[in-house]
């Protein structure tokens, strides 16, 4: 296994031949389009990638990509932390006939004459991995916090509430 440093550009069919695996990390910074979508550019994105052929000698890139990424928590818009792990399967095709035909658990690699770049794989695989909306945990967030504790006795009002259709029973009393 190398460790340390990930290469920028691969050749997939090379690697899965000599059954590589690869494990380092990445700057967040690299990582534009995700970049763009949180709230913070520092920190670092932990990568596990494996290389190797198939029974039917087919290229295989099995990966993980984890990360804890800054978001605006849609609450209270603080910033907060969300991890982001994802874990993918990837055979290599050269034809979307060849991708439709793909086994279960498996998604399409593109193959390509020349070398692969690594950042936008992996960046593609962690934009499919956020969340649609972040949240601080409930016990966190200033905003929900405010809602669940009422230093004015509030709660107690609301449950002498009267029912807003007493007026109406009055009438249909007064009619008889």
């Amino acid at each position: 296994m190398l460790s340390g440093k990930l290469p920028k550009t691969f050749d997939p069919r090379k690697l899965a031949r000599q059954g590589l695996q690869f494990e380092g990390t990445l700057a967040l910074k690299q990582f534009e389009q995700l970049v763009a979508c949180i709230a913070d550019d520092q920190g670092e994105v932990s990568v596990f990638l494996h290389f190797y052929m198939s029974e039917d000698h087919r290229v295989v890139l099995e990966g993980r990509v984890e990360a804890d990424l800054k978001m605006i928590c849609q609450r209270c818009l603080g910033v907060t932390g969300v991890p982001v792990s994802t874990e993918f399967n990837l055979m290599g095709v050269w034809t979307d006939e060849q991708a439709k035909l793909l086994p279960e658990g498996f998604e399409p690699l593109m193959l390509q004459e020349e070398p692969m770049e690594l950042v936008p794989l992996l960046e593609e695989e962690l934009l499919l991995s956020l969340p649609i909306v972040a949240y601080h945990p409930p016990d966190v967030c200033q905003v929900q916090q405010s809602f669940t504790t009422d230093p004015d006795g509030a709660d107690a009002a609301e449950e002498e509430r009267t029912n807003p259709f007493r007026v109406l029973a009055s009438l249909k009393t007064d009619s008889r």
